[in-house]
């Protein structure tokens, strides 16, 4: 099953907005859709892609909140480490100009 089919589920979407709302719930508050559905296809889907839409759903009720950060901040590293010096103005006090 191709990731974009599987993204666009109507039953797909309904299982990580009641994951999300799990999470949101129980430990993470700030949480949302996007978090859990990138934390779903970076880890769960990277390797191997479900055959069928109840494995899909399966793994997304499986993913811990630990997972979700983990994947979170290692994509957060990856991003910044592809950044410049000046994109962190902002950050550091920087001037402008």
């Amino acid at each position: 099953m191709s990731e974009a089919i599987l993204i666009h589920n109507k039953h797909i979407k309904l299982a990580i907005a009641l994951k999300t709302s799990q999470l949101k719930r129980e430990e993470l508050s700030s949480l949302t859709c996007e978090h859990v559905e990138s934390a779903v296809v970076g880890l769960k889907w990277s390797n191997q892609r479900p055959g069928s839409v109840h494995e899909a759903i399966d793994d997304i009720f499986k993913i811990s909140a630990n997972e979700v950060v983990q994947y979170l901040s290692s994509q957060a590293v990856i991003v910044g480490s592809q950044m410049k010096l000046n994109d962190f103005n902002d950050l550091i006090g920087g001037r402008k100009g």
